[in-house]
């Protein structure tokens, strides 16, 4: 059983403390809800909008339709989708510093096995194409940097982003206690890098585009260097994801079986 087929909060009226009393009653589901309404106390208020959202939601799910639940969902609740939408790309940008599309040199864009890098002048704009077999995105704060770059750069994933479920695990951890970028939080997890990639920050990634594209000695260890560094910040969010979601499962209230990620 995945999350989201127990989430009631993007029904209309239906906050946290509801669902939670909704879950006590024994609607642990959107069928139990459903094969159990006679029995499921709810205002009236709410009754009509709760249990046509519920069959929708399950029409939605049945159709894979990830654009309905991106939004429809509040989207500090997307994590909920995670497990019945698990085709989500883990994604991390790379810059010169600058703040123009222009300015992205490289993207990182990993499904939770294996990354695949582009780069800037070699295969950038494979990515804007590549990305749209994905139902969603996993970032570090992507809500106000990477997607951000990312539409400046290709446009059209203005409306691509619009219908995928978005993920950011900075506001995501946040909630759970724990404060700062990435590499500060995968110390405080004891989450490891390689050694060519250890120490490095964003900045770093900035100088060594700089070297590369120089092009003089060291340029081609510069980029291998660069590309270790962003497929290190691709990798470790799955395992940031994988750490959060049953903590937020369980700040959620939820008081059935664990779910299923």
């Amino acid at each position: 059983m995945a999350m989201l087929s127990s989430t009631f909060i993007h029904a209309p009226g239906i906050g946290a403390t509801t669902e939670q009393g909704l879950w006590k009653q024994g609607a642990l589901t959107w069928q139990h809800l459903l094969d159990n309404s006679a029995a499921i106390k709810v205002s009236p208020s709410r009754r009509s909008g709760l249990f046509e959202t519920t069959e929708l939601s399950i029409a939605m799910l049945k159709d894979r339709r990830a654009d309905y639940f991106a939004k429809q969902l509040p989207s500090r609740e997307h994590w909920r989708a995670a497990g019945a939408f698990p085709k989500l790309g883990f994604l991390d940008i790379e810059t010169d510093g600058g703040m123009s599309g222009e300015s992205v040199t490289i993207i990182g864009l990993g499904d939770g096995f294996d990354v695949k890098i582009y780069v800037k002048d070699i295969d950038l704009p494979a990515f804007a194409y590549d990305c749209q077999d994905y139902d969603g995105f996993v970032t570090f704060f992507g809500g106000g940097f990477d997607l951000p770059m990312l539409q400046r750069r290709f446009p059209v994933l203005r409306n691509v982003f619009a219908e995928r479920l978005h993920i950011d695990l900075c506001p995501t951890l946040r909630r759970l206690g724990y404060k700062g970028g990435l590499k500060s939080i995968e110390r405080q997890l004891k989450i490891t890098r390689v050694e060519e990639a250890e120490g490095l920050s964003g900045l770093d990634a900035i100088r060594l585009w700089q070297i590369y594209r120089q092009g003089r000695n060291g340029s081609d260890e510069a980029l291998q260097q660069l590309l270790a560094y962003n497929r290190e910040d691709v990798a470790n969010m799955k395992l940031l994801l994988d750490f959060a979601f049953p903590k937020l499962v369980e700040a959620s209230g939820w008081t059935g079986e664990t779910p299923v990620f």
